[in-house]
């Protein structure tokens, strides 16, 4: 498949940053106040370097002052998946594949999100699809697999996010009976595990959380002009009643506008946050084969990791982190013209779910940027983290 001048260039006015700038502007001497940690699932060198072909070399991501590759590789298996790798950056133990923050026994593990909790600082979570993603749901929550829903959402409430947009409000108040991730969702798209044949009834455990939170003090808004209106308090934000549609489907700038609204309200904080944004669209779209949606994708990613560049580079206490998650598919770039951006790829392992174990990369910008270079085990994120906001 070939990606022709079709494609429009999305430049966000952002251009790439050349060496002397960065050095001049790299921050080593001090801890963050505040970190956002983005995961960019299933983005592997390829697949960032096709959005940076297909936008003319015009992306935010080149503002970034450090970068360098991670691992993603479970302890059962070679290769494998967003809940295992966001538990290891969540938790700092590398655990089985599917785990969500548990141990090789399903044990609980301690979670950055509950540890700042516990120094009083702000949490936050973006998601740029629903809130039950398996990049997303590690650092909400505990389980032996992403699909134990009920105690997922639960973690919202019980774990006191302040602050959390994405969509899913039914997993909220409703048992949802998922397809597994392979069906209904072919190139990324908006139907909720299968769309119409998607069944609901009565959670098992009678609950209903969105009633909770309102009871709690939480604002809770179903949509996203509303959302983004919000300037201060506790924020359950619901963008969708299950899934939020692709890019392509006319999401807009739902996605960066929810990164804006969370740290214009996280900022308040006086002790701190942490912020958590995961986008999921690049990984099924790479997963899906489709070039196009993979680089439109990518580029309204890389408009929300603007958004948290403008916030860092404004506030001066902000360290921002982006990370891949497990390569979607084993991509490569099989040729191209970098003066037309027009890229052509190719994946050896087609297929929802189907990730590669290679290292994939990270960038960091602000205070403490530099201690992200090199190769790292994806581990070492947590440690890091920690030392950062708690130690």
């Amino acid at each position: 498949m070939k990606l022709l001048g079709s494609l429009p260039l999305m430049a966000f006015g952002a251009t790439r940053v050349n060496a002397a700038e960065r050095e001049e502007t790299h921050t080593t001497s001090q801890n963050p106040k505040n970190i956002v940690l983005i995961s960019a699932d299933g983005m592997g060198v390829s697949q960032w370097q096709a959005a940076m072909v297909a936008a003319h070399g015009k992306l935010n991501l080149g503002r970034m002052q450090s970068a360098g590759l991670l691992t993603t590789n479970p302890l059962d298996v070679f290769c494998g998946d967003a809940p295992s790798h966001s538990t290891a950056l969540a938790t700092g133990v590398n655990s089985h594949k599917g785990a969500v923050s548990v141990d090789m026994n399903n044990m609980p593990l301690k979670t950055i999100t509950e540890l700042v909790k516990e120094k009083s600082l702000a949490v936050g979570i973006v998601s740029a699809n629903s809130l039950v993603e398996g990049s997303i749901v590690p650092f909400v929550g505990h389980a032996s697999n992403r699909m134990a829903v009920e105690e997922l959402t639960a973690g919202y409430v019980e774990g006191g996010i302040d602050v959390f947009i994405g969509a899913g409000s039914d997993y909220f108040s409703k048992h949802i009976d998922m397809r597994p991730p392979t069906q209904g969702q072919a190139g990324g798209g908006s139907g909720a595990a299968g769309a119409a044949a998607v069944q609901t009834r009565e959670r098992d455990d009678k609950r209903n959380l969105l009633i909770e939170l309102e009871a709690k003090g939480w604002q809770v808004l179903y949509n996203i002009k509303d959302i983004r209106q919000v300037k201060g308090g506790k924020l359950a934000g619901f963008t969708g009643t299950q899934m939020n549609p692709n890019i392509q489907q006319g999401r807009g700038d739902m996605f960066p506008a929810s990164v804006e609204t969370s740290l214009n309200i996280l900022q308040s904080s006086s002790k701190g946050f942490f912020l958590m944004v995961g986008d999921m669209y690049v990984d099924r779209a790479s997963h899906n084969g489709r070039l196009e949606l993979l680089c439109d994708e990518a580029m309204d990613l890389d408009r929300a990791i603007g958004k948290a560049l403008d916030f860092a580079e404004r506030d001066g206490q902000t360290l921002v982190l982006v990370v891949g998650s497990p390569e979607a598919s084993g991509m490569s770039l099989v040729g191209g013209n970098m003066a037309e951006g027009m890229v052509e790829a190719k994946w050896s392992m087609p297929g929802m779910a189907n990730h590669s174990g290679t290292l994939v990369p990270m960038f960091a910008y602000g205070p403490g940027a530099d201690q992200f270079m090199g190769v790292l085990e994806n581990t070492e994120v947590f440690v890091k983290m920690k030392s950062m906001l708690i130690d």
